[in-house]
């Protein structure tokens, strides 16, 4: 009798060590998973961070500038999915405005970054995956926001909503410079082992 309940202990603890052994190689698995992301997050923000500060052109009316740094969070989101695309665009295109001194921008511009980001990776998971390249109408519906927030937001900063409508066709330029780069990079890297290990 003992030794029947003793077996039967046995069996148990050892069902719940099978558990447990297999409930961690899925948290290290997880684990893993997660760091990856984290890297190619940030590998993702400094891009877009450099492409931002690189080339640019100051806008003497509100103080900003145009540049191409967009297209680079497109091509984040694209690779990255709309959360990890959005915090690789906003904290890149944030510390680009930091470091080159327009640290008034800063804040709007990490919000508007992020949202861009998100529309345009809600668009794309929307939409069926079998339809082509409906990145671009996501990009198209972002840049449309970031079009009109810069415009609302420079307004706001010099007090007047009439100077600043000549920055919105800057801002429209840069936005299908964007475009024009993420197709010109996706191009490049669809079939290679980088792209099929990125894109989701």
């Amino acid at each position: 009798m003992d030794t029947k309940l003793e077996t039967v202990s046995f069996k148990e603890y050892r069902i719940l060590y099978n558990i447990l052994k297999e409930s961690d190689n899925e948290v290290e698995n997880m684990t893993e998973d997660r760091i990856k992301e984290m890297v190619y997050t940030a590998l993702l923000a400094a891009l877009v961070c450099v492409a931002t500060f690189i080339i640019k052109v100051p806008s003497p009316i509100t103080g900003g500038y145009t540049h191409l740094g967009d297209g680079f969070i497109f091509l984040g989101v694209i690779l990255l999915g709309k959360k990890n695309g959005a915090w690789a665009g906003s904290i890149g295109a944030a510390l680009a405005d930091f470091i080159g001194g327009y640290s008034f921008y800063v804040l709007p511009t990490f919000i508007i970054k992020a949202l861009m980001a998100l529309i345009m990776g809600t668009f794309i998971e929307k939409l069926p995956s079998s339809m082509k390249n409906k990145w671009i109408g996501g990009a198209v519906l972002g840049s449309i926001w970031q079009v009109l927030a810069y415009y609302l937001v420079g307004s706001l900063m010099v007090g007047n909503f009439l100077s600043t409508i000549i920055e919105i066709p800057g801002n429209l330029v840069q936005s299908a410079a964007g475009i024009v780069v993420s197709a010109a990079f996706l191009a490049v890297f669809k079939n290679t082992p980088i792209g099929n290990l990125l894109v989701r």
